[in-house]
């Protein structure tokens, strides 16, 4: 941490825990068979990548997977759809507020408005808080700034709104691909691998 003055941290893996094979199971049982050829014609379009953008609305999202599998999911694709969004530990909320105390930090996420609202509607229940805006400086959701990660207009853009010098600043993701958008750019950045925690990396701001 020698010279970071600031810290970028993603969110799911790294903050919220995620279990990506649970909304792959839930949507195999609902589409069956139609499973591999409903995903082929989503990607073919670049489906998830346009919500994650903002590009397409929640109705449009659901739609075009009613289309690609020729099934009605409208009430059941979204809870397959978040079935991925699992806990935030309660070491993650500590780490994120001593974090604040000495760096200036701030959230990135390839998310969308399912995701979100879950994860909202899940702060409000147990943290009694409508949103992550206590636990960062600036919040910057994908779907709500049309980029995405890895894109490097994403992190410039961040690194421009706040006047961020990129070689003091450090980015965190599970997600290794995502790096090389920030690498580009100057950037810091930090592989949260399989079997790491942020309390693994900041075990000084766990219950201080």
């Amino acid at each position: 941490m020698k010279g970071i003055d600031n810290i970028i941290f993603d969110l799911g893996v790294v903050v919220i825990n995620l279990d990506m094979d649970e909304t792959t199971r839930q949507f195999k049982a609902l589409l069956g068979d139609a499973y591999d050829l409903t995903m082929e014609k989503l990607n073919a379009v670049q489906h998830f990548e346009r919500y994650e953008k903002g590009q397409i609305p929640t109705e449009e999202f659901i739609k075009g997977i009613n289309e690609a599998s020729q099934m009605d999911l409208t009430q059941k694709s979204p809870k397959a759809w978040n079935a991925m969004l699992k806990d935030i530990p309660d070491q993650r909320y500590s780490i994120l507020k001593n974090a604040m105390k000495q760096f200036r930090t701030f959230c990135l996420s390839n998310t969308n408005e399912l995701h979100i609202d879950a994860v909202y509607d899940y702060l409000r229940n147990e943290k009694g808080i409508d949103n992550l805006d206590t636990y960062f400086e600036k919040v910057y959701l994908s779907h709500e700034v049309g980029m995405r990660k890895p894109d490097e207009e994403i992190f410039e853009f961040v690194l421009k709104e706040n006047d961020l010098v990129p070689e003091k600043t450090l980015f965190i993701d599970d997600t290794a691909g995502h790096l090389i958008g920030a690498e580009k750019t100057g950037i810091k950045t930090f592989h949260l691998s399989k079997g790491i925690t942020l309390e693994d990396l900041f075990p000084q701001f766990v219950f201080s």
